[in-house]
């Protein structure tokens, strides 16, 4: 049986960001720190995302004092794991 990613990390919520905004913009961040504000310190989110919303979201979680676990880029469907900062 072959691993998929959400095998690989469990995330405690899963947000799907594609449909949202595309470029992303800082009032559409909000959103993220709206599911991460659910979560307990050192608890995972799972973002889905494309492509053009990466880099932003990358930035963001840097800026925020969050860490990015791991990305995967499923042809498109970049699946970005994020543990919640203090």
């Amino acid at each position: 049986m072959t691993e998929t990613p959400s095998d690989m990390f469990r995330a405690e919520k899963t947000l799907d960001v594609r449909g949202l905004f595309n470029p992303i913009d800082c009032r559409s961040l909000g959103v993220i720190k709206l599911a991460l504000q659910d979560l307990q310190p050192g608890e995972v989110l799972e973002v889905l995302a494309n492509r053009f919303q990466q880099r932003e979201i990358q930035a963001w979680v840097k800026k925020f004092s969050h860490r990015l676990l791991r990305e995967v880029d499923e042809q498109g469907l970049v699946r970005l794991y994020i543990e919640k900062g203090c």
